[in-house]
């Protein structure tokens, strides 16, 4: 069985299930849950984990293609804009303290302003090494369950925005194909057009519909991802003091 963690069921298989979930309604309007194949197909891949495992995925690769063009366009990962000496800053002291923290835990040197300004992409590509081995170092989420969590709401809030376009499809395909069945297929079956179903199918199909419009946004990502980027400097800062804590609590 293939089992997902905490991470991956909230920032990934949510959006993803939220995205098919027009699709659930449509077969279940149309009695697809009835055809014992059918039944079993999706018996089998939702015990054994598959399907699950398999949206994560898709999730995951929508959600990295929309991070890649946001990241584009705001200059790069929010961490990397607030480590660059070259670029303004609220707080230069903030600044410094994070640089300072970040070396310490990364083992990696971040280049000066003279440096940065000669050659930003190596300044840039320094800072993102060393973040990437903060956030390897800063993994454990009972220690760090604060940034864990705000990790999980950016990887949701990405996704989201990254699903979009694909969820809105799958919304307005299943409108159209609920709205053909009440008023050509249904008649064909001997059913009735108008049902109680068949109302709730559509009504559920339009709500996502217009979910799918409310949800993503540019600025709900960007919030996100400020909030997971202050939380991981800030835990930088916190295992630099500890780590600084027991160096003195063992010296002799």
């Amino acid at each position: 069985m293939l089992l997902l963690d905490d991470y991956e069921r909230r920032a990934r298989l949510v959006p993803g299930l939220l995205a098919v979930l027009p699709l659930v309604v449509l077969f279940a309007v149309l009695g697809l849950r009835q055809i014992p194949a059918a039944t079993y197909v999706t018996g089998t891949l939702a015990l054994a984990g598959v399907g699950p495992a398999l949206i994560a995925g898709a999730v995951r690769h929508f959600g990295k293609a929309a991070e890649r063009q946001l990241w584009d366009s705001w200059g790069g990962p929010p961490t990397t804009a607030w480590l660059r000496l070259d670029a303004p800053s609220d707080d230069e002291g903030q600044r410094q303290l994070w640089r300072t923290a970040v070396e310490t835990v990364s083992g990696v040197p971040l280049l000066s302003l003279r440096a940065e300004r000669r050659d930003s992409a190596k300044a840039d590509n320094a800072i993102k090494l060393a973040v990437k081995r903060v956030r390897d170092r800063t993994r454990d989420k009972e220690k760090f369950a604060l940034l864990f969590n705000e990790n999980r709401n950016y990887g949701y809030e990405r996704n989201i925005y990254g699903l979009r376009w694909a969820a809105r499809g799958v919304s307005v395909l299943s409108v159209l194909a609920l709205a053909g069945y009440m008023k050509w297929l249904a008649p064909m079956t001997g059913r009735p057009r108008i049902s109680a179903a068949n109302l709730f199918g559509l009504a559920a199909c339009g709500f996502c519909l217009v979910l799918w419009f409310l949800l993503p946004s540019k600025k709900r990502v960007r919030d996100a991802a400020d909030r997971y980027a202050d939380e991981l400097l800030h835990a930088a800062v916190t295992f630099q003091d500890e780590s600084a804590s027991d160096h003195t609590g063992t010296a002799p």
